[in-house]
């Protein structure tokens, strides 16, 4: 990875794979606390970036797990906005040394923009489309996939994910998705015109019953026993 780097909130950090797990999972080890632990997005290092790396990390072990993970092609998360699914995923798939895709970073460099971009100057029909298109055009192979939210609203984006593996939803109360969201206006999120937050939730909750194989409560865990459930689970 010597071209890119991870951006964490507004904090770009270069480095290993190991290195960035250990910073998921230690966020305030590195230049005091971070309140998005979300990754963002992939962007390309230039000469002006401030870069970081955070050293030494944990590594999350499976032994003992009776995980039979390797049964299944591919790992592929669903889950509401703020349930955790591109932080799981990339713990997830280095503890199984599996490749980490999220479809939010393939968005942004289908429509090179950001996904709020995306939201404000073409609106959300213009994003599920290219986020089916983005969805559609995968052909995984041991990998761990986190979706975007709005994922489940693509029959047809579904339909291919579950093709190629099994799909885990990380399921979270609303209060704590609430809680979790400090940027609702910024991060991407796709609301239809009118649309509460909690309208949203209730709508999406179906949908995320219907598709998954697998569901995990996810809302008063931490990261590496959610980890380790998961992985227990599939």
């Amino acid at each position: 990875m010597a071209d890119v780097a991870f951006r964490y909130g507004m904090h770009i950090y270069a480095g290993s794979a190991e290195e960035h797990l250990n910073y998921i999972l230690n966020p305030t080890h590195v230049n005091g606390a971070c309140e998005d632990r979300r990754i963002a997005y992939v962007v390309r290092r230039t000469a002006s970036d401030n870069l970081h790396l955070p050293r030494n990390p944990t590594k999350v072990s499976t032994e003992g797990s009776g995980s039979s993970m390797h049964h299944h092609k591919n790992i592929i998360l669903i889950g509401m906005p703020g349930a955790g699914k591109s932080t799981v995923g990339v713990i997830l798939a280095k503890s199984l040394g599996m490749q980490f895709i999220d479809t939010d970073i393939l968005i942004q460099e289908r429509a090179g923009k950001m996904l709020q971009e995306i939201l404000d100057e073409d609106g959300p029909d213009a994003f599920k489309r290219i986020e089916e298109e983005t969805i559609l055009s995968l052909q995984p192979r041991h990998a761990v996939i986190a979706t975007g939210g709005s994922a489940v609203c693509s029959g047809d984006a579904m339909a291919h994910l579950k093709s190629a593996g099994v799909v885990v939803y990380l399921e979270i109360a609303y209060d704590e998705m609430e809680k979790r969201l400090k940027n609702i206006t910024t991060r991407g999120i796709v609301l239809l015109p009118g649309q509460s937050l909690r309208g949203m939730y209730d709508g999406r909750i179906p949908l995320y019953e219907k598709y998954a194989d697998l569901t995990i409560a996810c809302s008063d865990e931490d990261l590496e026993s959610l980890v380790r459930r998961v992985i227990e689970a599939l």
